[in-house]
């Protein structure tokens, strides 16, 4: 789960070796970028051929119904990793969000595909759609639409560092407090497998605990520290809730 930028070498390294090679089949999704020309010309592409992945197919609608073809079902049957790329999240679930291949894309994890995504294509992994008109104004409530859940109770941001956003998850674990608040900085991810994740790449990803919080309460009356900064190598326990270096 990338934070956006750059994207380092090593990223791709790390989803060819989980899928299993670069020659195995792997389904892009573009959906969440607004420009056609470029997905329709297959730019969207060049960030994996340039790196010798070679088995590459694309799934893109805007429309629910043509995003149920069987074709599309297939590739993801037959697919060892799935790449969402960056954009607008909610035009992912405008295209996706409950049709029969968002159950394909369940499955997908279940059985053990390997699926990453940055940006648009990070939030889109977790809970919430958060970012959007929310960033115009923190003190108020902003009904969150649900995200795709492939990582459950966790609300996820992106370019946190980059674009000072490193303030606005604390709005969005403050009145969603059953989600765990997770934001990656550019040329970063977080890599979730089984009961914890771990931070790789250039920077830190942050980690807001509502559980930290209300321990803070008891000790000093509020919240002082909201987040906590990950590094390279860092690992968060979703069962402890504790962080390993």
């Amino acid at each position: 789960i990338v934070g956006g930028g750059n994207m380092p070498d090593s990223l791709f390294t790390f989803f060819a070796q989980y899928c299993g090679g670069k020659d195995q089949p792997v389904v892009y999704i573009p959906t969440a970028t607004s420009d056609e020309k470029y997905i329709q010309e297959g730019g969207h592409l060049v960030k994996f051929t340039s790196r010798g992945f070679t088995n590459l197919s694309t799934i893109h609608t805007r429309n629910k119904k043509e995003a149920d073809d069987p074709k599309n079902i297939e590739l993801i049957r037959k697919a060892k990793g799935i790449f969402f790329g960056g954009g607008d999240q909610a035009l992912l679930t405008a295209a996706y969000g409950g049709t029969k291949l968002y159950d394909e894309f369940l499955a997908f994890l279940k059985r053990g595909g390997v699926i990453m995504g940055t940006s648009a294509g990070a939030t889109i992994m977790g809970s919430l759609l958060v970012g959007g008109d929310a960033r115009n104004d923190l003190t108020k409530k902003y009904d969150f639409e649900p995200a795709f859940s492939f990582v459950q109770h966790v609300a996820i941001d992106q370019h946190v560092l980059a674009r000072n956003r490193q303030f606005d998850l604390i709005p969005v674990i403050e009145y969603y407090p059953t989600n765990i608040g997770v934001a990656i900085d550019e040329s970063t991810a977080i890599i979730v497998d089984a009961q914890q994740f771990k931070v790789i790449g250039a920077s830190y990803a942050l980690l807001f605990d509502p559980k930290d919080w209300e321990q803070q309460k008891k000790e000093w009356g509020r919240v002082i520290k909201p987040f906590k900064m990950m590094a390279a190598g860092d690992c968060f326990n979703w069962n402890t809730r504790k962080i390993t270096p």
